[in-house]
């Protein structure tokens, strides 16, 4: 079988390029917020948040930043949070304990014990630490302005005691509407330290896509048109108006995807074909990644959504009852044994927070008051293959 794939992993969102193209001013400027923490750790408490649609460079410039600042000093460390992972105070205490190597128990003790240990360990181990909250907004949504709140204020705990500053922050949105549901205190601690990620045009994912590309792929077995036909679909346009365009990260997986069907299919190369099918197949506004980070049974319940749309396709809406009718079977089809009604409003809200599905409550027209779900955002048919092909995995069927 001929090679496409030198190193397929730098296709991979967790991947982190030698290049960051177009990117380069951001990194800068978090250096330069940064650099006074870095040279004398514990000096002060550095705040900083990045905001910018989905795949603008956000999360790989902080992850990039962050490998650089533990290079620059020996005695910071860089703790890169997903906080669609982890959704409560509790477990990003954890998270931020397990990447510090500080055993923090995962059962009986409340939230404030919790904090305490974590912020008596770190002084006792001589810690300091950049921490980056990604995708902050789902915190704050879930879990309520409190517990970022306290969060930004973890700093300043150590200086009441009469310590040094032992953490910077770096909070990652798409905008600033999570500041705005902070209390004063918090708002004053956070600042207004804002470094902006514009959506990419198409000759910079054109240029992202050539860094990628060399990375990751045989030298003949792609093109610059390859290149130059997905970031004409992925790239900002002025003359189409679409929230979607200027991904960089969508970008990416249309060529992981067609560079993987071009090995399936035996060819030495990546034809255009290869592309359009990719594209056909491609998530935009929901990442494989997010899915794939769901429970189970939340994966098959929205599954359900998908099918229960399918089944009704002159209706952009469907009731809830209509869908978990469909889990059930499904569940059955997948030998699972089913969640409770009221576990489904949970997966239902989360889904919702997550903008993986839009809810309403029904118009007067229908009996009683019910709740009416829709996905406007996605090509159903994809998201039903991509959703099977997830959960199928992760039963081994």
């Amino acid at each position: 079988m001929p090679r496409i794939f030198k190193n397929e992993a730098a296709l991979t969102p967790e991947y982190i390029p030698g290049k960051l193209p177009h990117r380069e001013e951001q990194l800068k400027q978090l250096e330069a917020y940064f650099s006074g923490f870095l040279e004398n750790p514990g000096s002060m408490y550095p705040k900083v948040i990045l905001i910018g649609r989905p795949g603008s460079g956000k999360t790989v410039t902080s992850r990039k930043f962050g490998n650089h600042a533990m290079k620059l000093s020996n005695m910071v460390r860089y703790v890169h949070v997903s906080c669609f992972l982890n959704r409560t105070l509790s477990s990003v205490l954890k998270d931020i304990g397990v990447q510090l190597n500080i055993a923090i128990p995962k059962r009986g003790y409340s939230t404030e014990e919790l904090l305490k240990m974590l912020l008596d360990m770190v002084r006792e181990k001589n810690i300091y630490a950049i921490v980056a909250l990604d995708d902050v907004f789902h915190l704050v949504n879930n879990s309520g302005p409190h517990a970022l709140g306290t969060l930004i204020r973890l700093g300043e705990e150590y200086v009441s005691r009469g310590d040094k500053y032992r953490f910077g922050i770096i909070l990652i949105s798409q905008d600033l509407s999570f500041r705005d549901q902070l209390d004063r205190s918090s708002q004053s601690s956070l600042g207004n330290t804002v470094i902006r990620f514009e959506p990419y045009t198409k000759d910079q994912i054109f240029e992202i896509l050539l860094v990628r590309a060399q990375e990751a792929l045989i030298d003949d077995a792609y093109d610059e048109e390859i290149l130059e036909m997905i970031a004409d679909v992925a790239g900002i346009d002025e003359k189409v108006l679409d929230d979607h365009r200027g991904d960089a990260r969508y970008a990416i997986d249309i060529l992981w995807r067609a560079s993987k069907l071009a090995e399936i299919k035996g060819a030495d190369r990546i034809l255009p074909e290869h592309v359009r099918e990719a594209i056909k197949n491609t998530l935009r506004g929901i990442r494989s990644d997010e899915l794939r980070m769901l429970p189970l049974h939340e994966k098959i319940f929205l599954l359900a959504i998908v099918k229960s749309l399918m089944k009704n396709p002159n209706s952009p809406y469907i009731p809830f009852g209509i869908a978990e009718d469909e889990y059930k079977m499904l569940c059955e089809q997948y030998n699972e044994e089913p969640r409770k009604h009221t576990q489904l409003w949970e997966y239902l809200r989360d889904l919702n927070l997550k903008g993986f599905v839009e809810t309403r409550t029904s118009s007067k027209g229908m009996r009683g008051r019910t709740t009416l779900v829709s996905i406007p955002s996605e090509p159903l048919m994809t998201l039903d293959e991509e959703l099977r092909r997830i959960i199928e995995g992760e039963l081994g069927t």
